[in-house]
């Protein structure tokens, strides 16, 4: 009676094994695509009294690079998408590197994006004037059409909207904090 017993462990224990699943999501490491160069980016432009354009992109390897009025900037296309070989100018426009993540924050928060990019985006609402505007966002690549995709994480300014998915959020306070320390080494404080 020796096989049945140790049969039935075997079985067992593969049901038990099977059944199991991941609880710990504090890190579900989708990682960005070998060709996928930028993972995040945070512009700021305003256009009342005087002209400003600033930001940071975050690259693959967990750069934060500092842009200060770069003279020849690609935008975001109006459907969401700015091509592979402008993303990659607009990476040539980077006056430093302040910063470096560590690598498991960087697949941590980009592990977030796919359920970010989800999220319902608010309408748009009118929230000041003259303030310009703030926009959070995080990228996918498409390797068929050589484009970045744009996730909307949060939207500040002259008109305001944000991402409602709680993994936008959580990008948004880290972008945020990423994108202030950043502005703080451009001032030299």
């Amino acid at each position: 009676m020796k096989l049945p017993n140790s049969l039935f462990t075997v079985v067992l224990l593969i049901f038990v094994l099977m059944s199991c699943e991941n609880t710990d999501d504090s890190i579900n490491e989708e990682l960005p695509g070998p060709d996928q160069l930028i993972l995040f980016q945070v512009e700021h432009s305003n256009y009342a009294w005087g002209y400003s354009h600033n930001g940071i992109l975050i690259d693959s390897t967990g750069n934060i690079g500092y842009f200060n009025h770069p003279k020849n900037w690609h935008y975001i296309d109006t459907a969401g998408y700015i091509s592979e070989s402008d993303m990659i100018e607009n990476m040539s426009q980077i006056d430093t590197f302040y910063y470096n993540v560590e690598r498991y924050m960087l697949l941590r928060f980009f592990s977030l994006v796919r359920r970010a990019a989800e999220g319902e985006i608010t309408k748009p609402t009118s929230a000041g004037a003259d303030m310009g505007e703030t926009v959070y966002s995080a990228f996918l690549f498409d390797t068929d059409t050589r484009k970045y995709k744009q996730v909307l994480i949060n939207q500040f300014g002259d008109w305001s909207r944000f991402n409602k998915s709680s993994e936008a959020s959580q990008l948004h306070k880290w972008l945020q904090s990423a994108y202030y320390a950043s502005q703080k080494k451009a001032a030299g404080l």
